[in-house]
């Protein structure tokens, strides 16, 4: 074991190997980004210790694939490198490893590791590092998309909340391998899905590459294999197309098809409950052209709900997410993501490009448990419609505006919402006691920062039928007077659903409000 003081040289120095050299190291991108992650502005890592001959598991799928066959002898051992928030000395070190006991307060400054594989140039291998501070709260960071991970060192296991990372090794796998094996390090916690190294999830996606060629070394997936892959692995995918077209003749792109943030937020806030990381296929600046890139999505930060002048538009609170966190292969884990004008995203590649050029979304994958069968534009649909009743129930009584916030989520974990709720005794036992779908589909209706209803619908029925499930009211003196309105207005309300079981809904809501 080596102890380092960190800095930019020590880093450098433990993330080289033979086949590269501290000076290739510190051009790449990922330690632009790491030294920024890692430093005084970022998670304030004090010391770096230096594990060799560390056996990688994830490596040696990769090393049996394709490098044990090579004439070169590369090696099978790897370095890990460790990361602490504290000052390390050999002394501190030495009585670590013969403490009797775990020094739980110790390993509280301990920030995660580093796998260093012993192969030219893409040397990140097995990453796992702290996150910025997390909360599920509004204004935090919520980093939804992470799992418990358990680091062995010295005899003691550390526990703590985050998402692998790797960089792309461009002879086993490309970026949106890299983004799917990220993503399926937190999925496969679910029995029915398994987490596979990235030359198995190659070879899941096709058969050949997209050129006809041979699949290693691997060139890239497009939309189709990335699905192939994800489903492979136990899943299904929701592909969202882009939905609008632009042109930038001063950064050369003279049409390109993109999805717009608004639709980008309202996607990424609906799945983000269920908690499978959504992957992202993005149109990079790199150098003086554009080229697409996969990136998988972790958090984000959303500002509370807040009293909104009554408009036209449907309002919604993903309106409010203004930055997100992705695992970027080619620069690093939860890298900042901010959301720009209509269509415009800042990354890294914008950062640290020549002429700033932004970034734009092209197209969003969601991996899903296959038991969930609606998607959230079937929802959407639902939603328009009850906005519009409740906004001709309110009347000219509507200081502020709707706001609607749609997310799927577990059941039994609205159950937990219900039960910490203002909702009276007599609702929540009601409602506690009900049999419930595995996957909801929740609809919770604001004005200002005050919740007033949750609709649910169960995410597992099909398209064509009723899926309402549930009616919430948190303000229970309105419940008699719209459940009358809805009586006495059925015949035109009813058409304001874009539902096929439009009459089916009417009686949904008057059955389930009291009065």
């Amino acid at each position: 074991m080596e102890i380092l003081k960190f800095s930019s040289t020590n880093l450098s120095l433990a993330l080289s190997n033979s086949y590269t050299s501290p000076e290739v190291i510190s051009s790449k991108n990922h330690f632009i980004f790491l030294q920024n992650y890692l430093g005084s502005s970022g998670l304030q890592t004090k010391t770096i210790l230096v594990e060799e001959d560390y056996v990688s598991k994830d490596y040696l799928h990769d090393y049996a694939t394709y490098y044990a066959l090579c004439f070169e002898n590369y090696p099978k051992f790897c370095k890990r490198i460790h990361l602490f928030k504290s000052e390390l000395q050999e002394e501190d070190l030495r009585n670590i490893v013969l403490e009797q006991q775990q020094n739980d307060d110790f390993w509280e400054d301990y920030l995660g590791f580093i796998v260093v594989k012993p192969i030219p140039f893409t040397v990140i291998g097995y990453t796992v590092l702290k996150t910025y501070n997390n909360g599920a709260g509004f204004n935090s960071r919520n980093f939804w998309g992470t799992r418990e991970y358990r680091v062995h060192l010295f005899g003691n296991e550390i526990r703590f909340h985050s998402l692998a990372f790797q960089e792309q090794d461009s002879v086993l796998s490309a970026c949106a391998t890299t983004a799917i094996w990220s993503m399926l390090n937190k999925a496969s916690l679910d029995y029915h899905t398994k987490l596979k190294s990235p030359n198995e999830i190659t070879k899941d996606a096709d058969r050949t590459s997209l050129d006809g060629s041979r699949l290693f070394p691997n060139k890239g997936l497009n939309v189709l294999q990335i699905c192939k892959a994800i489903e492979n692995s136990g899943l299904v995918s929701e592909v969202k197309p882009p939905d609008k077209a632009i042109t930038h003749p001063e950064i050369g792109i003279k049409y390109l098809e993109v999805l717009t943030n608004n639709y980008a937020r309202k996607l990424i806030n609906a799945y983000s409950a269920i908690g499978i990381p959504i992957i992202l296929v993005i149109n990079v600046p790199n150098g003086d052209k554009y080229g697409l890139h996969a990136i998988t999505v972790s958090g984000f930060k959303q500002r509370p709900p807040v009293p909104i002048i009554p408009k036209n538009e449907v309002s919604w609170l993903s309106d409010n997410i203004d930055k997100f966190y992705a695992h970027d292969d080619q620069w690093g884990p939860f890298a900042r993501i901010e959301f720009e004008n209509d269509y415009k995203i800042k990354t890294p590649w914008s950062d640290f490009h020549a002429q700033k050029n932004p970034t734009f979304i092209t197209n969003i994958i969601v991996p899903l448990y296959p038991k969930v069968r609606i998607s959230y534009e079937d929802i959407e649909f639902l939603v328009l419609g009850i906005d519009a009743i409740l906004t001709l129930f309110f009347g000219d009584q509507l200081l502020h505006d709707l706001v609607w916030d749609v997310k799927i989520e577990y059941g039994n974990n609205f159950k937990t919402s219900v039960k910490q709720s203002d909702l009276d005794d007599d609702t929540k036992v009601d409602f506690l006691t009900r049999s419930l779908p595995k996957y909801l589909w929740v609809a919770s209706c604001y004005i200002g920062n005050n919740k007033i209803f949750d609709f649910t619908f169960d995410a597992t029925d099909i398209k064509s039928g009723m899926i309402g499930n549930s009616l919430l009211c948190y303000l229970p003196e309105i419940e008699p007077m719209l459940k009358q309105y809805l009586i006495t207005n059925r015949s035109f309300l009813e058409q304001l659903f874009r539902h096929n079981s439009k009459k089916n809904y009417c009686d949904f809501l008057i059955e389930n409000l009291k009065g």
